[in-house]
């Protein structure tokens, strides 16, 4: 073979063999981009399911918005503690529970529905409460995460006759002065933090009441 057709081969040879080197480089960096894809998707739907519950566990306190059931307007139910001025959904800090296993903390939930129990002075019994109010759903505004419940508006007076009574002898049911009903829209409606309540009276609102209770429109609860 003459000497120019010899290097002209060779010349060609290495031109193809370059161009399949850099096939093969494009064609290995495809599959490992796959990869990296598909691991960095399956890495954030594992957070997305995890998120729910390290948002639930994480919390300092916990409350239950309770609406009344099949009456217009929409009614909620607020309690004022005796060393607050403003009234505010149902709800406390979190405690420890005694185990035969030992300490542990309550979960949102079972803190929810202890401090309903406490501060309606177990008018509200447990039984009912966990029928009503659902543990997977609930919101969360920053370390207080809340729940939804719909029950059958009772009269205020109920809970005094309790408390003529002796029903609240637990110390945890004697944190609550006094309770209200509120039209859902009076609170939407408010724009100085206060709102009439059902029997007429001007009352002070929690500052995070009513932003909370946009998100639980927001979300379909009410």
């Amino acid at each position: 073979m003459p000497r120019e057709f010899a290097a002209d081969n060779t010349a060609y040879g290495w031109r193809q063999s370059a161009r399949d080197r850099l096939a093969y480089l494009a064609f290995a960096g495809s599959l490992l981009n796959r990869f990296i894809s598909s691991r960095v998707l399956l890495l954030l739907a594992l957070c997305s399911m995890a998120a729910p519950v390290a948002a639930e566990e994480d919390f300092v306190a916990a409350g239950i918005l309770l609406a009344s059931q099949n009456q217009q307007p929409t009614m909620i139910f607020l309690v004022k503690h005796h060393s607050r001025l403003f009234y505010e959904m149902p709800g406390g800090r979190r405690q420890l529970i005694s185990s035969p296993k030992g300490e542990r903390r309550e979960t949102a939930y079972e803190t929810a529905i202890r401090e309903c129990i406490e501060e309606t002075r177990g008018h509200l019994s447990a039984s009912l409460l966990q029928e009503r109010v659902d543990p997977s759903r609930y919101l969360r505004d920053h370390g207080f995460v809340f729940f939804f419940g719909k029950i059958h508006r009772f009269t205020l007076s109920e809970l005094g006759e309790l408390s003529n009574s002796g029903g609240d002898s637990d110390p945890g049911f004697r944190e609550v002065a006094d309770y209200a009903w509120v039209a859902l829209e009076n609170v939407f409606a408010s724009v100085d933090g206060t709102a009439i309540d059902a029997i007429g009276r001007r009352i002070v609102l929690r500052r995070e009441l009513k932003s909370r209770l946009e998100r639980a429109q927001a979300a379909g609860w009410l």
